[in-house]
């Protein structure tokens, strides 16, 4: 479970996010959800450590993101949206098998594992083939095996399916859908609607504030909205009339 509490992040005078609190339950995909600029990047950044909050806590599965970062980055699978860097000439395996070695497993499980990623998410006929040249999508489908192979308990997923065609994207989201079932911690930023509509509970962003949180269907039962999309214009709009 992931549990934000009073966080805010400041960038000289300036508000990243601004006291923002929400929780994200085991089992479960919650969704953050806003425009560009709304502070779903600089969110994911804090909860994964790459940077500290200036006020506030944040906690995985009870373990203190700022006092005890290396343990937090133990439980943390991370897919940073455009963060897509790999090793040109190494193979696609030979990328993701790194990444491992870096997490410390051990290579026949990490093997077994990059087979299991590979047949899940379609990556089987380019799995050995050199990375340079790869296309967009092929090289964003590696990127997330890589933030993945050490089977996270948490997966903070910023916007998981930006430059993948029809085809790939449905293979990332059915994989997310297959980490659902084991059980695990899903935080999902996205404004892309196919990914609002993997999603249980939703938290809405706007200009570093949380406008709107709650479980999908008590909101859009609550609110009479038809959709995801509908209900982020929602809260916006009941934002702005106050």
């Amino acid at each position: 479970m992931i549990t934000v509490k009073n966080v805010s992040k400041k960038f000289g005078e300036k508000f990243a996010v601004n006291n923002i609190s929400f929780s994200a339950p085991t089992g479960r995909i919650t969704g953050l959800i806003g425009s560009n600029g709304a502070g779903k990047s600089t969110s994911m950044r804090l909860m994964c450590t790459l940077l500290k909050p200036t006020s506030g806590s944040i906690m995985m599965d009870n373990i203190d993101v700022v006092k005890s970062p290396q343990k937090a980055r133990e439980k943390i699978g991370i897919l940073l949206g455009g963060d897509i860097t790999l090793y040109d000439r190494l193979t696609a395996k030979e990328n993701i098998l790194y990444f491992a070695d870096l997490q410390g497993m051990k290579r026949t499980v990490s093997e077994k594992r990059l087979m299991e990623l590979s047949a899940l998410l379609g990556m089987n006929e380019y799995l050995d083939r050199q990375v340079s040249g790869f296309s967009r999508g092929m090289r964003q489908k590696i990127a997330f095996a890589k933030s993945i192979i050490h089977s996270p308990d948490i997966l903070l997923l910023d916007e998981p399916s930006t430059g993948l065609d029809i085809n790939s994207i449905c293979d990332v989201q059915n994989f997310i859908l297959h980490c659902k079932k084991q059980g695990k911690t899903i935080l999902l930023s996205t404004h892309n609607p196919t990914e609002m509509a993997l999603c249980d509970n939703l938290v809405f962003l706007e200009q570093g504030k949380v406008i709107g949180q709650g479980s999908k269907a008590e909101l859009l039962e609550k609110t009479g909205c038809k959709s995801v999309s509908s209900l982020f214009f929602y809260f916006r709009e009941r934002t702005k009339a106050k």
